[in-house]
């Protein structure tokens, strides 16, 4: 839906100290080599810069239109459903930060298509103060009571030898935070109205979502101490992520758009990830004499990654470890990070499932069953024990396989059939199409990991280490049209 955007006016002296203390944080990043961003508390740092939190990614052949794929990137978890007290703080995304799908098509870790959404804001209130929201009710984007609106622009970059070339797709208007009924009486319109057709085909959204992720509380005790927790074979699955809400990027386009060669049958597979960069300086030197650049400060591809390998989450850390070094880099970087290539070999939590649950052995180190499902994908002779070739970066005719590397993305095969019948735990569970051939919004990817960390499907069963809820409360399944999620919870 094509739309003026108004761009952002000078702002006042209370939103220049929001911006330098943005910058403070952006910068602490950079140059102290910490992130600020993890999936959900994948990286224990995350909490510093909620804005810039990259919470999970998900890859899908999009079910109403099978010729298109469809990427989200969720980021700045932990938002409580909309109230009327909204009106005066929302939850947007960082102004002047890139936040950036990316898909890498021949397998060496670069990416070879981005899709960039950079975010500015349009404030109309007297003074740049007051409430965001009011005083009467929003019933559309342009409405005079939406007082601060976020703007966007939505780049397609294309990665040629080392330089980039940028083509706009469109300037939109990002769906606003739910501040409840009484002043969003219909938020779903609002957000349709948020909802962008992209040249060439597909379509964009930016803004608010009900949170999607199906939180396993059960197996996040196997990830850190080794037994399903709190109390082992008992207990309700009950995530308190239900009724969360969390800012979402969505993009739907043509799968010969990102394909290798625009061929999708010769080239079906790509992996995908997500990175946030806040734009920085180096204050050693002249700021006059540099160029505008931005440093990455968030980086997902694989949920729960960092769990899966090292086990930790708030708490269980060292600061500046390897879980905040993972978000600072490409996945070009990964095969010279000896301490996360050794750890896909042996990771974490096996030993600690061992070591608490009675009658059960984990498979032995070197795990190439998990060094492949992080960083190969799946397939027939690459050591991930399915048996069958489904989305490694070698089914790609025209891709060389020298230039392949041992990069954590998260791969999908274009051509997997959209499922009749999904099943929550994907391919261990037989369902080619779901985790971790992509990743589809209802996938139950913690169920999934923990049961090929335990060895399935040829070096163990896992299926027993995780014990069927008495409760089982998860967020409300995804929708089969765009954009997919659920809108906001809102009061």
């Amino acid at each position: 839906m094509a739309r003026s955007v108004r761009r952002p006016r000078t702002k006042t002296l209370a939103l220049g100290t929001a911006a330098a203390v943005l910058t403070t944080a952006s910068l602490a990043g950079p140059f102290t080599e910490r992130s600020e961003a993890g999936g959900h508390i994948d990286a224990p740092s995350q909490l510093e810069d909620s804005p810039t939190d990259l919470t999970d990614v998900y890859a899908f052949t999009s079910p109403d239109d099978e010729d298109k794929v469809t990427f989200i990137a969720n980021v700045r978890p932990f938002q409580l459903p909309g109230t009327p007290d909204k009106a005066l703080a929302d939850y947007p995304f960082a102004n002047g930060a890139r936040y950036e799908i990316h898909t890498d098509a021949d397998g060496d870790g670069a990416p070879d298509i981005s899709y960039r959404w950079t975010f500015s804001e349009d404030d109309h209130r007297p003074f740049g103060a007051g409430p965001k929201v009011g005083p009467t009710p929003v019933r559309s984007l342009d409405d005079a009571s939406l007082r601060v609106r976020q703007t966007y622009t939505l780049e397609r970059v294309i990665h040629e030898g080392g330089s980039e070339r940028t083509e706009k797709l469109v300037d939109g208007v990002a769906a606003p935070t739910n501040v409840g009924r009484p002043l969003m009486p219909d938020y779903p319109a609002l957000r349709r109205e948020a909802i962008e057709e992209l040249p060439g085909g597909g379509k964009a959204l930016a803004g608010q979502s009900a949170e999607s992720f199906k939180a396993n509380t059960q197996a996040f005790g196997l990830y850190t101490v080794g037994t399903a927790g709190p109390v082992p074979q008992w207990g309700p699955d009950a995530t308190p992520l239900a009724a969360l809400n969390v800012n979402s990027l969505v993009i739907q386009v043509p799968k010969k758009q990102v394909a290798l060669a625009g061929d999708v049958d010769r080239n079906p597979v790509v992996g995908v990830w997500s990175s946030v960069s806040r734009p920085g300086a180096d204050l050693s030197r002249s700021l006059s004499a540099q160029a505008p650049s931005y440093r990455q400060v968030s980086r997902q591809g694989t949920p729960h990654v960092a769990f899966a390998l090292f086990g930790t989450t708030v708490g269980l850390y060292r600061p500046g470890g390897p879980e905040d070094r993972l978000q600072l880099r490409t996945p070009a970087d990964d095969p010279a990070a000896k301490e996360f290539q050794d750890a896909a070999l042996d990771p974490v939590p096996p030993r600690r499932m061992d070591r608490a649950n009675a009658g059960y052995t984990r498979p032995k180190a070197p795990r190439e069953d998990i060094q492949a499902l992080l960083m190969k994908g799946i397939g027939k002779d690459n050591g991930s024990d399915f048996g069958y070739d489904l989305n490694t970066h070698t089914l790609n005719q025209d891709a060389d396989p020298a230039r392949m590397v041992l990069a954590e993305e998260l791969r999908i095969n274009l051509t997997t059939p959209v499922s009749p019948s999904p099943k929550a735990e994907g391919v261990v569970a037989g369902d080619k199409q779901g985790f971790p051939n992509g990743r589809r919004i209802n996938d139950n990817a913690d169920n999934a990991l923990i049961r090929m960390l335990a060895g399935e499907p040829r070096r163990g069963d896992g299926s027993s280490l995780v014990p069927e809820p008495v409760l089982d409360l998860q967020p409300q399944d995804a929708k089969n049209t765009f954009p997919y999620l659920n809108p906001p919870h809102g009061l």
